[in-house]
């Protein structure tokens, strides 16, 4: 009798020996998930001080972990599955090869995420390459000794990731493993742990998966190109608590209105002797939280906080971005954002009105100064459409100028001491030309490199002692920080020496001064979600009445409007009839208020702040807002659902009038300059 052998037991075979090679390496995947959370929680909590229970911040992150760690092993199971049936050694080295290079961008995204405490998201693809090489150049990490470690460590990651294939595994327990994974994911949703929101914008941050993170901001990115514009008139604008109630005239240019707004900062002023000249100090990584009053980490702004003494001083000022490249554009052009930011939509500019242009169309010479590169951002784009005069960027200092010190071999440029003193070394002193300066530091910055440091680093430990008389149990905390610390000090001075020197400027005695951040430094953990944007706002001039503390809310939108105004009230100046300024002006309420309506830009990609009178809408979360830029979380539908219609009309028309050229008609660039 003959035997023949049973139908499909090859095939069975198979598949039960490819189901425990791909679990056995599910299973080395796992844990190395899990070691990577562990080694993220002691890294974090190594660098920065936080108030958090780091086995609160593991046990949560491991549930974010796991779902996505199970998520990839049930999508790549289908595809060993069906591959082994074929080809069985192929089937198992792509997996293995999937799984190291998953691993290595965990770590990757990890090691990103210990830097600020903000994952990487969406906000990396509106970055050009060329800006993120310099980035990562100057931030000393792109450099040769991490390249062959890379290189290095591929081949040992891929051996460390196979190593569940020496893990004895029957088959019973694979399929455990495998029903395990399935359950995980469905309970997971059912659950709504996908949904959870923590009680800060941080915690979120601290917990969730930086590999889920990065992939589901980028399928947003890629999936959101197309929009509806609906008819921005179709909205409810009618506001009356706003400060300035705008009348909009054209469906077809959604922000265009008339040129009406109150003189509010005229009345602090005595009359000057001419027409002023008008001086902006950019800070970078300038926020509030430390510098002047209420800072709740101590004020590391010793002359700042003196001048403000004798200034007009925003304590509830706000910048519009949260990173710098959307300072310009907020504070001298109120301009909407576009899709990335406004300067990414160079070279091809829509037509716009800032400050600068028509400053110079009333006949100021302009000037800009900066220690770094002008077209990281697009910035020289954006200052060449206003035909500014003089640009200095670090082609054009002298030689007797030392650039920023690198570990890495290289700069973002100049130290802002020298930046200041190359300005004022060429700035014209003609007594009978008007003039516009800004001078934009950037030493505050990512690696916080600054000349003379250990000058710096023991002005930092007395400073701690003897002005902010830190206990000595806390100053290790905030030695975490000694580099982001102690360039604010350094900048401080920088700010005081050219102080100094600008007295001797011909129209000193006629000159506003203003100075504000950029952003608040994002390396230093913060308190809210708002906190990014939270900056000092300071006006001064020989010319002020008095000084004067507003508790108004203000943002950088703001400040164009109002300087224009008050300029436009003294003085004969030829301004546009009808404009497109997102703001509207400076708050000089006493008191603590918010009157303003406005959208802010978190990331390049990231419009997802909005504010509107005392309430915040941010990722979904509505807030109340109060003194200090406080935030506290309520639940209320009805506010939430007006901020909502609010703030996706604004999302709407900013995408229209910005990819349209639809933000001012051809019929006003008469006052552009030619």
């Amino acid at each position: 009798m003959s035997h023949s052998t049973p139908i499909g037991s090859n095939l069975l075979e198979t598949i039960r020996n490819g189901f425990i090679r791909f679990w056995k390496l599910g299973l080395s995947f796992i844990i190395l998930i899990i070691l990577l959370r562990f080694v993220e929680v002691l890294t974090v909590f190594s660098i920065h001080d936080l108030d958090k229970s780091q086995v609160y911040i593991f046990a949560q992150g491991l549930v974010y972990d796991l779902a996505w760690a199970f998520y990839i092993l049930g999508l790549l199971f289908f595809i060993h599955l069906i591959s082994n049936l074929y080809f069985p050694r192929f089937a198992n080295i792509f997996v293995q090869v999937c799984m190291t290079i998953l691993i290595l961008l965990q770590a990757g995204l990890f090691f990103y995420f210990t830097k600020m405490l903000l994952p990487l998201g969406q906000d990396l693809y509106a970055y050009s390459f060329n800006d993120i090489i310099s980035t990562l150049k100057a931030s000393g990490e792109l450099n040769a000794l991490n390249i062959i470690l890379i290189l290095i460590g591929l081949p040992i990651a891929y051996f460390i990731t196979g190593f569940g294939k020496w893990i004895p595994v029957s088959f019973k327990v694979a399929k455990v493993f495998a029903i395990t994974c399935y359950l995980y994911i469905l309970l997971f949703y059912i659950l709504g742990f996908d949904q959870k929101k923590y009680s800060s914008e941080l915690d979120n941050f601290l917990v969730v998966n930086k590999s889920y993170y990065f992939y589901d901001q980028s399928y947003s990115y890629f999936t959101s190109q197309n929009y509806l514009y609906f008819d921005f008139f179709l909205a409810d604008k009618g506001n009356e608590q706003l400060l300035v109630q705008k009348q909009f005239v054209d469906t077809n240019y959604p922000f265009l209105h008339g040129n009406d707004y109150p003189d509010v900062l005229g009345p602090h002023f005595e009359e000057f002797d001419e027409q002023p000249d008008i001086v902006f100090v950019i800070i970078e990584g300038m926020g509030k939280a430390y510098s002047g009053e209420d800072a709740y980490l101590g004020s590391f702004t010793p002359f700042l906080d003196s001048l403000s003494e004798h200034s007009l001083y925003w304590k509830n000022g706000m910048s519009t971005t949260g990173r710098t490249f959307g300072v310009l554009t907020g504070i001298f052009g109120s301009l909407p954002y576009g899709r990335n930011g406004f300067m990414e939509l160079a070279p091809d500019l829509p037509s716009h009105f800032t400050f600068l242009s028509l400053m110079k169309h009333n006949g100021y010479f302009t000037n800009y100064h900066i220690g770094a590169d002008k077209n990281f951002d697009n910035v020289g784009t954006f200052l060449s459409y206003q035909k500014v005069d003089r640009i200095l960027d670090l082609s054009s200092f002298d030689d007797d100028f030392e650039e920023t010190p690198s570990k890495s071999g290289f700069s973002w440029g100049y130290p802002d001491k020298a930046m200041f003193e190359n300005g004022m070394r060429k700035l014209p002193r003609d007594p009978d030309q008007l003039q516009v300066s800004i001078f934009q530091t950037q030493t505050s910055h990512d690696p916080f490199i600054i000349p003379n440091e250990e000058k710096y680093f023991s002005m930092l430990s007395k400073y701690l002692a003897e002005t902010l008389k830190i206990p000595s149990n806390q100053v290790e905390n905030y030695m975490k920080y000694r580099s982001m610390y102690a360039s604010l000090l350094y900048v401080d001075e920088a700010i005081k020496e050219f102080f100094e020197e600008y007295k001797t400027m011909p129209r000193y005695e006629n000159t506003i001064f203003i100075l504000t951040g950029d952003h608040r430094l994002p390396e230093v953990p913060m308190s809210s979600t708002i906190d990014r944007f939270h900056v000092p706002i300071i006006i001064y001039s020989p010319k002020l009445k008095e000084p004067r503390r507003f508790h108004g809310v203000s943002t950088h939108f703001e400040i164009t409007p109002s300087l224009l105004s008050m300029l436009s009230n003294r003085y004969e100046m030829n301004l546009p009839p009808m404009v497109s300024w997102k703001g509207y002006v400076m708050d000089t309420s006493a008191v603590f208020q918010s009157r303003i309506s406005n959208p802010l830009m978190r990331n390049k990609n990231q419009l997802i702040d909005y504010i509107s009178e005392e309430y915040v809408l941010s990722d979904d979360q509505l807030y109340k807002l109060s003194d200090n830029m406080n935030l506290d979380p309520i639940y209320d539908n009805a506010i939430k659902d007006k901020l909502k219609a609010e703030f996706e009309n604004y999302k709407s028309s900013n995408r229209f009038a910005t990819e349209n050229n639809q933000i001012i008609p051809d019929s006003l660039r008469v006052y552009l300059p030619q």
